[in-house]
């Protein structure tokens, strides 16, 4: 038999699900149940440190002689220099009007003051010799993050009673798994001489 003579179908099963879900059931003659629902709030709290600079200038205030001096005593140090330079120019004035109330003329003065300068030495040097220290600190950013709280409270719980209606599931087959076999060829015939299309074979002439 010729096997594309036979046309195989499969058929799987077919199932239908039916869900009822379960559910909390009240008694209509109790007291509705009291909610009492608290929110706090959330949030967050952020601390930010910005970057700072160190700036050290000791080093180049002792190559200028004022290492030990911080800037309140640099200035009063100054001032001190000032008024002495000041005083030291009233006296050279002062000097010079004695002179002259002597009878010293202005030029022996002048020739007086250019000898006494004859013997300042003068040196030339590049201050401050050495530069400033300078350091960074890394700034810093938390965040601390608070969520939201949300407390319930049942205030009549107690006094009310609830009917727990439980849940449901169904079942159904619909229709059951099978083959079906069906042959697409043509009839056949036992014997084959009751097919009214059948020819009989022709007979052999076996005389000579």
């Amino acid at each position: 038999m010729n096997p594309n003579l036979l046309k195989i179908t499969s058929i799987p099963i077919s199932i239908e699900v039916n869900v009822t879900n379960g559910t909390l059931k009240a008694p209509e003659d109790k007291e509705p149940l009291k909610i009492d629902i608290n929110r706090t709030p959330g949030g967050y709290k952020m601390e930010s440190r910005p970057a700072k600079i160190n700036i050290d200038t000791y080093a180049a205030r002792s190559s200028m002689g004022y290492g030990e001096y911080n800037a309140s005593d640099f200035n009063q140090r100054e001032a001190d220099r000032g008024f002495k330079i000041a005083y030291q120019g009233v006296a050279r004035i002062v000097n010079e009007g004695d002179q002259l109330a002597r009878g010293v003329s202005p030029s022996e003065i002048a020739a007086q003051q250019m000898r006494a300068g004859a013997t300042i030495e003068t040196a030339i040097d590049f201050l401050p010799k050495g530069g400033a220290d300078v350091s960074f600190d890394k700034g810093t950013l938390s965040i601390n993050y608070t969520p939201t709280d949300i407390n319930i409270d049942w205030e009549n719980i107690n006094s009310s009673v609830v009917e727990f209606v439980p849940g449901n599931i169904e079942f159904i087959v619909k229709e059951h798994p099978r083959v079906e076999i069906e042959y697409v060829g043509e009839p056949i015939y036992v014997p084959p001489s009751a097919n009214p299309a059948y020819v009989a074979p022709k007979k052999l002439n076996t005389k000579g």
